[in-house]
């Protein structure tokens, strides 16, 4: 077993796509515009990683078709979130998300540019840590054990 990780703190903000837009025209839209914007505030203010990751709705069409007839009939109350993006920020120290959020770039350049793309009244945030226990095949952060069937 390789050296437990020191766990980062992850932060994830779930956006919700302006509907006034179609997925095609928001995906480029975020793609062109909205990381190129915000990247640079994120990288000043010490943001050790971004990561984004998008939701379309035919992966999640799918994928609730297969939750709804793979899990053997306990799936009632499974359902795939309906956000289109998830933004996480990979952080050291929490205050660097702090100085990022009110670095007054972020208001001018990143906020209110989203208005009529991203929908304002519905954002969900996520905080907490994330340990890695399969990595490039092997298992690692934990010894396996073996259960009697």
């Amino acid at each position: 077993m390789t050296a437990p990780q020191t766990p980062m703190l992850k932060v994830t903000v779930l956006h919700y796509r302006d509907h006034s837009h179609d997925e095609e025209t928001w995906l480029k839209w975020y793609n062109e515009e909205q990381i190129p914007r915000f990247m640079p505030i994120a990288n000043r203010n010490g943001i050790d990683r971004v990561e984004i990751y998008f939701t379309p709705s035919f992966f999640k069409t799918q994928f609730q078709e297969d939750l709804d007839n793979l899990k053997g009939g306990c799936a009632a109350g499974w359902n795939m979130a309906p956000y289109d993006a998830a933004v996480i920020y990979w952080t050291s120290d929490p205050q660097k998300v702090r100085n990022m959020l009110t670095d007054p770039d972020w208001e001018d350049k990143v906020t209110k540019f989203e208005k009529g793309w991203i929908d304002q009244t519905k954002v969900d945030v996520q905080i907490g840590t994330q340990t890695t226990y399969i990595e490039d095949g092997k298992i690692v952060n934990t010894t396996p054990k073996e259960y009697p069937a």
